[in-house]
């Protein structure tokens, strides 16, 4: 299936913003790499970019100062400093500090700075240095160029002459949730088909949100698989083929999913991309899974792989505004193509823009609300957004996104992809979310979830039980010896 085009990916993304394996820069040879800031290419004098540990590094002093960043370099350690942030880097080291309104941040690099002893220049892995300043880094393999968008620059340039009086107002009313301590109660409802055959879904969840980052969670979700085996038992028999009678063993599980279902556990601290899980039922006690083990994940290494910072995700869920909306949408544009990388990343931008400023809202009584569609290579994204507001302020909202892309541009017969997504909050805090999916009829989803807040008193729970056994969650995708 052909990949989403940057636009959509971008309004997308702002819009799942709204509601709640990076490739490495290498080439074959240096003398040959280009670099592209803000759609024109550098030009260095005396050292070239050069490809070591199949990254690429970048002269320290022209990249940082080409971005507009005052540089030093005293001894082994190099620094930059742009606007109110100041990055440090130190020679032959893998640590980098990043200091902002006083906050001192220690990073790990996959590669360290280092001296080019034919130059005796001091170069810096290039996606960290410009990442580190809020660039978006991209990799054209055609051309071997490094491409750097300036995503400040092109927010300025994107946001020229437009207000945003009621996306500001929306942040302020989403602000309450993220501060203090909330109960939740949540109830799922729906199926899953595959070929068309439905498995029926029903959950329900209670827990704890502190500030936005700490949570405990108990949940219990059961699946009905009766509909489903009994159309693949048709379906089986319908083409004169010989079906395997379902073991006993294998009812009980089936029977245990219908009635008891899988319950599950979540604990964690989202500030540091820590989740703990801890899941049980009979069906899982069957397949040989302990219900007092608990399993780590490591969301922010897990998010690196898709490219996403996931500091950077969490900052932006937090004290989100135009600014970090559109900078995180950039993250899923793609920066593979040096002669249109720019332009296209500003388009994006300008949409998003255009859909989240004021002259796009229409009032209908006490609600305003703002629509966008886009098409672009057999994809489209259907969005709409409405505040609904009592005196000056926003005290719910509605959203609606819609996406589908073709799974062959070039043949309508292969079918397409689609998604569609509502979730509402209203003003008095109850929530109701439903999302359907279908992917070329062979996968299909449709799940209602409804639930509310209130306030609460009690922190939750961040950690699994004093003395609980916890292990990675990549072992529950180890294969079975």
């Amino acid at each position: 299936m052909k990949k989403l085009p940057r636009r959509v990916l971008a309004m997308g993304t702002a819009a799942v913003l709204l509601g709640c394996t990076p490739a490495a820069l290498a080439a074959d040879t240096n003398s040959a790499i280009s670099v592209q800031l803000d759609g024109q290419n550098l030009t260095f004098t005396d050292a070239v970019p050069q490809v070591k540990d199949q990254r690429t590094f970048l002269p320290f002093r022209a990249v940082l100062e080409a971005m507009g960043a005052q540089v030093s370099n005293e001894g082994d350690v190099i620094t930059a400093v742009r606007g109110g942030k100041t990055l440090t880097m130190t020679i032959g080291s893998a640590e980098a500090k990043v200091t902002e309104g006083g906050k001192e941040t220690t990073l790990t690099m996959d590669v360290a700075p280092y001296v080019d002893a034919a130059t005796w220049r001091t170069y810096v892995p290039v996606r960290f240095a410009a990442e580190a300043f809020d660039c978006a880094v991209g990799w054209d393999q055609d051309d071997m160029t490094a491409v750097i968008v300036d995503t400040g620059k092109l927010l300025d340039q994107a946001k020229e002459g437009k207000t945003f009086t009621y996306l500001e107002k929306y942040l302020d009313y989403a602000q309450k949730y993220h501060t203090g301590i909330w109960d939740t109660t949540l109830a799922l409802d729906g199926s899953v088909t595959l070929m068309g055959a439905p498995i029926a879904i029903k959950g329900s969840a209670s827990g704890t949100m502190a500030d936005t980052t700490k949570l405990s969670m108990g949940m219990n979700m059961t699946m009905d698989m009766s509909k489903f085996i009994a159309e693949m038992n048709a379906l089986t028999k319908g083409q004169n083929a010989a079906s395997t009678p379902i073991s006993a063993e294998d009812q009980a599980m089936i029977d245990a999913l219908a009635k008891d279902g899988i319950s599950m556990q979540m604990r964690g601290d989202m500030a540091g991309g820590k989740l703990y899980m801890n899941m049980s039922g009979k069906a899982l006690e069957a397949a040989g899974m302990s219900p007092d083990v608990w399993y780590s994940m490591d969301l922010a290494a897990l998010t690196q792989t898709a490219g996403i910072d996931f500091t950077a995700l969490m900052d932006a869920s937090k004290t989100m505004n135009y600014e970090s909306l559109v900078k995180m949408a950039l993250q899923s544009a793609d920066l593979s193509d040096s002669t249109t990388a720019y332009t296209e990343a500003l388009n994006a931008a300008k949409q998003v823009a255009s859909f989240l400023s004021d002259s796009s809202f229409v009032k209908n009584g006490s609600d305003y609300t703002t629509t966008a569609s886009i098409t672009e290579d057999g994809a489209k994204v259907d969005l709409s957004l409405t505040l609904t507001t009592s005196g000056d302020k926003v005290v719910g909202y509605s959203m609606n996104m819609g996406m589908s892309a073709a799974a062959d541009a070039e043949d309508a017969s292969a079918g397409s992809v689609t998604m569609n997504m509502t979730a509402s909050m209203d003003a008095k805090d109850q929530m109701k979310s439903h999302v359907t999916m279908d992917m070329m009829g062979f996968l299909g989803m449709d799940l209602t979830m409804t639930g509310g807040y209130t306030k609460g008193d009690k922190a939750p729970e961040t950690e699994p039980p004093a003395g609980a056994t916890v292990v990675p969650y990549e072992t529950l995708l180890a294969p079975q010896a």
